[in-house]
């Protein structure tokens, strides 16, 4: 009897795994943390462990809010400098469990706003967090709308709203950024980890003891899930060469379609080397490191843009940080603030950063590459898309195209379309492609 295509594809992930030499998976995914261990000062208001939800039912036996440790870590600091500011973080929902978006899809089966089941929300891996800013004394700011109101109120590109509502919708978006989360257009609530992909759907109840414990996952078949429905893909013709070739792709059901023409890029003067993204990690001796003038190779999610000009690219949907003087990225290993980009400010524990206000047009427009984020050695930082210095001039490891090029990139990419990053040799490429699902 032949073989169903989900165990094809798993036979075939093994298989082509397998020739990455050699292959090292992380067996185990990390823990979900409960945030009041994490950061005591959030206030945790678990709506589906109350009746006091759209669905009007209790849905959750505890009322814990447990998140993916890079998620619970990122959050933890958003708290922090809230506090300095006499503000503080409120969280609805965290984890929830696959048969709950079950029951939250048969009564609001609107993608906008529910992930349908069959795919998983970020929630059900731990990786989103729904929330809204609190004074002080915990009371909540005023904002668009309650939790959970599902109409053009609640997106982010809502503006009818009065003015204290919009400038606090503007402060949390702004935080929860800054550490990297990513905002869902159509709840101005709602934030996933940049980092989601590495985990798996899980189904445990709250409350559950399995739930503070590692669980073994099943990295190539998360690398790339049905949410995803847009690709960015940069080949180059072997491990050395700095030129490559970006084609986008996108879909809408099964099977994808190229998007647009494909564009000649440059990458590190040294080519390719493994990062640390979403794909599984290798013990490969050609792995990236700080300063070694590669662009890193595999499956990366795709943070934030910024550049010089005070909004983004007339038509832009994604988010968007204007880089004023005194915006750095620290390239120190050795710093707390390791490939971070922010706002320095008198304080520094680093030795160097790249200042990202350049005074030439390579950073005019530039998208973050979620490359070694969180970072956890020094496997390099600060990984752009960025404005090529001139036609064919290599970069010290960043992906460089047209300045008309990356104008129409920053147009096209989706927040609703999860977007991701590949970067692989032709014959990697080649080899991965049905293991990792690539066009």
């Amino acid at each position: 009897m032949k073989n169903p295509p989900q165990t094809r594809r798993l036979l075939s992930a093994l298989l082509a795994v397998a020739l990455i030499s050699p292959p090292l998976f992380s067996a185990e995914e990390p823990r979900l943390l409960n945030m009041r261990d994490v950061a005591p000062g959030i206030v945790v208001d678990m709506r589906y462990a109350t009746a006091d939800n759209f669905t009007g039912k209790v849905l959750y036996p505890a009322a814990e809010c447990l998140l993916c440790e890079p998620a619970a870590r990122r959050l933890a600091n958003v708290q922090m400098k809230l506090q300095a500011r006499g503000l503080g973080l409120k969280v609805w929902d965290c984890y929830r469990p696959v048969s709950v978006q079950k029951k939250l899809w048969d009564i609001m089966p609107d993608p906008r706003y529910v992930a349908d089941p069959k795919s998983g929300s970020r929630h059900n891996r731990g990786a989103s967090v729904d929330l809204t800013l609190v004074d002080a004394k915990g009371r909540e700011l005023v904002m668009p709308t309650a939790f959970d109101e599902f109409s053009e109120k609640a997106h982010r590109s809502f503006t009818d709203i009065p003015a204290d509502a919009l400038r606090n919708r503007q402060i949390l978006q702004d935080v929860m950024e800054a550490e990297g989360f990513v905002g869902l257009p159509t709840e101005w609530w709602h934030f996933d980890d940049p980092s989601w992909s590495k985990f798996a759907l899980r189904d445990e109840p709250l409350g559950s003891p399995s739930l503070r414990q590692d669980v073994a996952s099943n990295a190539a078949a998360a690398l790339i899930g049905d949410d995803v429905r847009q690709l960015i893909v940069v080949t180059s013709k072997n491990w050395d060469d700095p030129a490559g070739r970006l084609q986008r792709w996108e879909r809408s059901g099964p099977g994808w379609k190229r998007a647009g023409d494909a564009w000649t890029v440059s990458l590190g003067a040294k080519g390719l080397a493994w990062g640390r993204g979403i794909h599984p990690q290798t013990s490969d001796k050609r792995a990236k490191q700080e300063g070694d003038l590669t662009a890193p190779a595999g499956i990366f999610a795709i943070g934030k843009s910024y550049g010089y000009a005070a909004r983004p690219p007339a038509g832009s949907r994604w988010p968007y940080q204007p880089l004023s003087e005194g915006w750095v990225c620290v390239d120190d290993p050795k710093s707390s603030r390791y490939n971070e980009i922010f706002q320095a400010g008198e304080a520094k524990d680093w030795k160097s950063a790249e200042t990202m206000r350049r005074k030439d047009h390579l950073y005019e427009w530039l998208i973050n590459v979620e490359q070694n984020s969180p970072p956890n050695c020094g496997c390099g930082s600060c990984i752009f898309i960025h404005v090529w210095r001139k036609p064919g001039a290599v970069t010290e490891g960043c992906t460089a195209m047209e300045k008309e090029n990356i104008l129409e990139l920053m147009r096209w990419l989706d927040p609703a379309g999860s977007p991701l990053l590949v970067q692989l040799p032709d014959d990697v490429y080649a080899r991965m492609r049905d293991a990792w699902d690539l066009p």
